[in-house]
């Protein structure tokens, strides 16, 4: 069974304030596998309540979520698939995007005759929208 993602914070929020407790804080670099533990949890709970809940930089966290989303494998969070465009009756081409939100929202898009770049903008509209 999946954990939440708030049961997720916790969980590594009790080990990052055990490193804290046995010496790790202000001035000492945060060890590489609470870094990628705090990325993991940002890719679900998302990266402000997870800097938060840890008292990580926010930005550094960002930096590092967003560095390491291409190394994916696996994990379909992120992941676009398009349809190869079909020609339709009018000669334009029919093109099917289906997206898939952080929060699990997905959006099915039919164009015809429309550009890559239409597309784009419509992807990045959804992703940037606030639930």
């Amino acid at each position: 069974m999946r954990r939440t993602s708030s049961e997720e914070l916790v969980s590594v929020r009790r080990r990052v304030e055990a490193w804290r407790r046995g010496g790790g804080g202000r001035g000492t670099r945060i060890p590489e596998e609470l870094w990628n533990e705090a990325v993991e949890v940002a890719r679900v709970a998302g990266v402000y309540a997870t800097a938060r809940g840890l008292s990580f930089n926010y930005e550094r966290l960002k930096e590092r979520a967003g560095q390491s989303a291409g190394k994916q494998s696996g994990n379909l969070r992120g992941f676009v698939a398009l349809e190869v465009p079909q020609v339709t009756p009018n000669g334009g081409a029919k093109v099917v995007v289906e997206l898939v939100g952080h929060d699990g929202e997905q959006v099915r898009i039919e164009l015809t005759g429309a550009s890559g770049m239409e597309v784009v903008a419509l992807a990045q509209a959804f992703w940037k929208r606030r639930s």
